[in-house]
């Protein structure tokens, strides 16, 4: 399922897929090194047949020309590393560690591998052996006309479908300058296009992505009943125009932040209005408004798409309604989200998040609502539920054990060891977790999941592989006393 929003914020801050947590390479050093430090002199990078020296060598933890020690230097905390807790290993071991993460993290890479080869003496050569990504796409997408997919289960139709296509290509001129445009057609319909630029200038820290869109959706939430979701299913029941400008800086290797401006213009038709004549700000059918958006994160996870070690730190603000072209939105958000990632032992992990985001009125229409059924925003067991307000508070936690180890599956037919599409990487990740969530809404009625602690628990299994694919079967309990069978896209923490 691809809805609008999803899209739109893909092609203008997410272009590029993401590669998962999967067997995508290693740090290969000998068991020992006859120095207590070597120098890094040089390095030398093959496999990279469009993807531009300067853009891998940028992603180093360390500096061409920099010393390591090849010997543990203890467990002291290090803020000044991408991990604060280095554990058992040398200096020269974690900073290659970390410059694979990264530079998998790029986005360009299915595979990385990392070694080291003596020049003379203690000087050394950094050998980087790469195995590029797909780069270019075009496939078809589906967007439901249902709230969302677990709802479309409940009671599939295959005419709820609304069909396109997409086209992408996320290495453009071999700098990961990303390309999309997607449309589709049906029910509701909808096009989108986007072009990222990563990094501009001579420091290589700051970069901007630009979109634009537009969407006529056929289904529709306009409210909310016993927290179940009210809907309107009419053709043309809302339209959807936007712009975006997005900032990106990188100020540090682990550090990064956002400006973002958009332009939204919204308008409902009259069915939809006269189901709710407060969904839109001022009584209106039709709100324009442009909005700034800022973040600042610190991210040092080894994985941005299933991660299992590192941090993650986000403070943001939001505010919605600049008053340059209308003054009836004027709404401000702002909060924090917070993931951590540890492992426990060997084959075991432990991810904990969460997320406080406040606003600063209060009866907010039913459009610019806070939502914690929607997105990257929710808590396990209440998919078939709408719980929103002004304040939402969330904490989610996982605790894995690793069923399959990262693995690839190779290609069997002679020649073709190297087709991108003919090894498979997979993982597979038993878990348990326990959830819990607040969203205060003073003004609601008839929803008694509001302005209350809500809890859930329960246990799944995650599919993981590469191209950005995690899919997650979940069995969930809650405190309301229901419980059910979900399947789910994305990770979890």
């Amino acid at each position: 399922m691809i809805k609008f929003s999803l899209l739109f914020g893909l092609l203008m801050f997410v272009l590029a897929p993401v590669v998962a947590q999967v067997k995508d390479g290693a740090v290969i050093l000998p068991e020992s090194l006859p120095f207590e430090a070597i120098k890094i002199s040089e390095y030398k990078i093959d496999g990279n047949k469009l993807t531009k020296d300067w853009y891998i060598i940028r992603e180093l933890d360390f500096k061409i020309g920099d010393t390591l020690a090849t010997y543990q230097k203890g467990k002291a905390i290090d803020f000044a590393q991408k991990r604060f807790v280095p554990g058992d290993s040398s200096e020269l071991h974690l900073r290659m560690i970390y410059s694979r993460e990264n530079i998998i993290n790029t986005n360009l890479f299915l595979t990385v591998n990392l070694s080291v080869e003596q020049i003379e003496g203690n000087q050394y050569r950094l050998l980087i052996d790469v195995v590029e990504r797909h780069y270019w796409w075009l496939f078809p997408v589906a967007k439901l006309n249902a709230p969302n997919f677990n709802e479309w289960l409940r009671d599939p139709d295959i005419k709820d479908l609304s069909m396109g296509l997409i086209f992408s290509h996320n290495n453009l001129f071999g700098t990961s300058h990303q390309t999309s445009l997607v449309g589709y057609v049906g029910k509701s319909y909808a096009a989108a296009w986007g072009y990222r630029i990563p990094w501009i200038g001579k420091g290589k820290k700051t970069g901007v992505t630009f979109g634009l869109g537009y969407e006529n959706k056929y289904t529709v939430e306009y409210g909310s009943y016993e927290n179940k979701r009210q809907m309107l299913y009419e053709s043309n029941s809302q339209q959807t125009a936007n712009f975006g400008v997005n900032f990106n800086f990188r100020p540090g290797l682990y550090n990064y932040a956002t400006i973002k401006l958009t332009g939204n213009l919204v308008w409902i038709s009259d069915s939809l209005y006269t189901l709710d004549s407060n969904y839109l700000a001022a009584g209106k059918k039709s709100n324009t408004s442009t909005s700034l958006y800022v973040d600042y994160a610190y991210d040092s996870r080894n994985s941005k798409s299933y991660p299992l070690l590192g941090n993650y730190l986000k403070v943001f603000v939001n505010k919605v309604g600049l008053g340059l072209i209308s003054k009836d939105v004027d709404y401000f958000f702002y909060g924090v989200d917070f993931h951590f990632y540890q492992q426990l032992h060997k084959k075991w992990y432990v991810a904990e998040m969460f997320k406080l985001e406040n606003s600063s009125g209060e009866n907010i229409p039913y459009y610019y609502e806070l939502n914690m059924t929607y997105k990257k925003d929710f808590i396990r067991g209440y998919e078939l539920n709408t719980i929103k307000g002004d304040q939402m508070y969330y904490f989610r936690s996982n605790i894995k054990y690793e069923l399959v180890a990262p693995s690839v599956k190779k290609a069997k037919k002679e020649g073709q060891e190297d087709n991108k599409f003919k090894n498979l990487q997979y993982a597979f990740y038993l878990n348990t977790f326990g959830d819990c969530g607040w969203v205060t809404n003073k003004f609601t009625e008839n929803n008694p999941y509001n302005n209350k602690m809500l809890f859930s628990w329960g246990f799944g299994i995650d599919f993981v592989t590469y191209y950005d694919m995690v899919l997650r079967f979940e069995y969930s309990f809650t405190s309301e006393h229901t419980n059910g069978f979900y399947i789910a896209f994305g990770m979890p923490i």
